[in-house]
């Protein structure tokens, strides 16, 4: 049961730091980009865009968590994983959440390709074969 949870922590780690940092560090730059004024040194790290991005999606997160966690096993028929005993092993309600949560990830990573007002996050999407690996090989391993 522990090493089974090791393997899910490392896993969600992997998608959420390494192969998303990987996967938009090689975007490569636009003109759009290029043309840009760069910021001055007094201006915030995280835009209030990205502040609005990363709100929205966290709470966009915590409600489709939420809602499977607490009538998930209504949605999709299944036995509820809240009430097993503590060292019983995975349950199907409890698999479901994890891959949804997982998925939410790794979505998040094509909505984080554009931070600057652009509407369109696959726009130049297949220009960069190293985050299209990332996504595929995350989504297939998943």
């Amino acid at each position: 049961d522990s090493p089974l949870k090791a393997v899910q922590m490392l896993w969600v780690n992997l998608i959420m730091d390494t192969f998303a940092s990987l996967a938009l560090a090689t975007e490569p730059p636009t003109e759009a980009l290029l043309m840009r004024r760069p910021y001055g040194r007094n201006k915030p790290l995280i835009s209030s865009t990205m502040t609005k991005n990363i709100l929205g999606h966290g709470v966009y997160q915590l409600i489709i968590i939420f809602t499977l966690l607490f009538v998930g096993e209504q949605i999709f028929d299944i036995d509820s994983g809240r009430n097993a005993p503590l060292h019983s092993p995975p349950s199907e309600h409890y698999t479901i959440i994890f891959n949804t949560f997982v998925m939410m990830q790794l979505f998040n990573e094509i909505n984080a390709r554009k931070i600057h007002g652009e509407r369109n996050v696959f726009d130049g999407i297949f220009r960069n074969p190293i985050f299209c690996s990332i996504v595929l090989g995350t989504f297939a391993i998943q």
